[in-house]
This record gives C-alpha cells, structure tokens and sequence, in this order.
C-alpha cells in the first residue's frame, strides 16, 4: 500500500472513529481529571484536522493550499458534528465549551502543518541539542 493511501485510510478511519465516539448513545468520559471530555474533544479534532490535511484529500499532502481548506473545513465540521450530538434519543449535549474545545483542537492540529510549512518553504534552522 502507498504511502498516499496510508494517509488517506488513516483520516477515513480516524474521522469514522471520531464520529461514532460523539455520537455513541450516553457516552461518559472520566479518566480523574477535571473536564476530561474537552481534552478529548481537543485531541480527536487535533488529529482530525492534521491527519486531514496529511490525507491529500484537499490538495498536495501537507500543502499551504490544504491548510488553507482544511482548516475551515474542520471547523465546519466540528460545528456539524457538536450540534448533531443533540439529536433525540443520543443523549448527548451540546455545549459552547465542547464546540470551543474542538476549536482548539483544529487550530492545533492546522498550526503544526503551518510551523512545518514554514520550516520547509524558509528554511528556517532548527537547533538539534
């Protein structure tokens, strides 16, 4: 299997992973720490967001062009995906805070695409101690 293909089936199973987590019927996540569930929310978009842009569904992998679409795209979707939670019968919520918490994560996982660009294109040096 390509490199490409890795990529692109890493995103499909990571977003079918994340979605069926946000949507699995009273879902509770606790591990001790305060407000857990926006760590989680946080981290699956970071991963989202950068494993989209990895994918090259938007453009060249790792392109300035599939940052520029990923990143909207991510929100959008995290939006979609926030509000759909409050279906009937889920019982799930939808909140303001999970919705910022998967903001974070989206800007996370689009920032680590940008320092790499940023590397790359300027050839920026990177100390190595």
């Amino acid at each position: 299997m390509s490199f490409d293909r890795v990529c692109k089936a890493g995103f499909v199973a990571w977003a079918l992973l994340l979605f069926t987590l946000t949507h699995w019927p009273n879902l509770q996540v606790d591990a001790g720490i305060p407000r857990t569930d926006l760590w989680a929310h946080a981290i699956g978009y970071g991963v989202w967001t950068f494993l989209l842009i990895a994918s090259g569904f938007l453009g060249a992998r790792g392109s300035w062009k599939s940052v520029g679409l990923g990143m909207p795209l991510a929100l959008l979707y995290a939006g979609l995906d926030e509000a759909s939670q409050g279906i009937p019968g889920l019982g799930r919520f939808v909140t303001w805070e999970d919705f910022a918490a998967n903001s974070i994560g989206v800007w996370i996982g689009a920032s680590a695409w940008v320092v790499w660009l940023a590397i790359r294109d300027h050839r920026v040096p990177v100390a190595v101690r």
